[in-house]
């Protein structure tokens, strides 16, 4: 099962990230993807030009773009519908909303859950990101089926990647990626911001595609494959 997650910029550069997508060996035609930062009409857009069903959900709009700002998750494979949970805490600055978006994928006949995830930035207390961590993590005890959230975490720090593995760890899951795989560069220093999250599979293969310039942040995947079954 393969696994894409990326941050896709406000939303921009749909066409091109897209593109990128299919030309990658990495990242073409996976079971799921999940998009950050995503509005009505980007995600729709992505969607078509790459043949998935969608699922979305917008908590907030956004001050740069006038537009709903949220996350995603699509698939080729059949979805439930989507359950979103709002997160605590509002952004320091621009005071929007963040929710974990959610689906049951039947990828092959089997069930998983998928989590959408984007915390918000260091500007915001690693006591209150790691309380929207706990979010993530509520939504995933309601579901017994092997799960994976992906997304970006802003963990800007191994110390605050740490303190946000201590709920998901407590529900049963495992970081399958780790500080080594840079996915967003700022101020001329790279950074391990997106990561992925798995419970009940094991893990072929995982890492970041650095190829593709469509966003400030680069796709992580992973290549899962249900434990139960391996």
């Amino acid at each position: 099962m393969r696994i894409v997650s990326w941050n896709i910029e406000l939303g921009r550069n749909v066409a091109q990230a897209a593109a990128e997508i299919e030309a990658s060996d990495r990242l073409r035609s996976p079971d799921v993807l999940l998009v950050q930062e995503m509005s009505p009409d980007s995600v729709e857009e992505l969607a078509g030009r790459l043949d998935l069903d969608v699922r979305f959900a917008a908590p907030a709009v956004h001050p740069a773009t006038g537009a709903p700002f949220g996350n995603a998750i699509l698939s080729s494979w059949p979805m439930s519908e989507l359950i979103e949970s709002v997160m605590p805490h509002t952004a320091a600055v621009m005071g929007q909303e963040r929710s974990v978006v959610s689906a049951v994928v039947t990828v092959d006949g089997v069930d998983v859950v998928a989590h959408s995830v984007h915390l918000e930035t260091v500007l915001l207390s690693t006591r209150r990101r790691v309380a929207q961590v706990g979010v993530v993590a509520e939504a995933a005890d309601r579901h017994l089926f092997p799960s994976f959230a992906g997304g970006d975490f802003n963990a800007a720090s191994s110390r605050s990647l740490r303190k946000f593995d201590e709920p998901l760890y407590s529900v049963g899951f495992d970081r399958v990626t780790d500080g080594s795989m840079k996915s967003f560069k700022r101020f001329g220093r790279d950074f391990a911001l997106d990561h992925l999250y798995v419970r009940d599979f094991s893990t072929r293969a995982v890492g970041v595609e650095s190829a593709p310039t469509a966003s400030d942040h680069q796709p992580i995947w992973a290549e899962l494959e249900v434990a139960l079954l391996a």
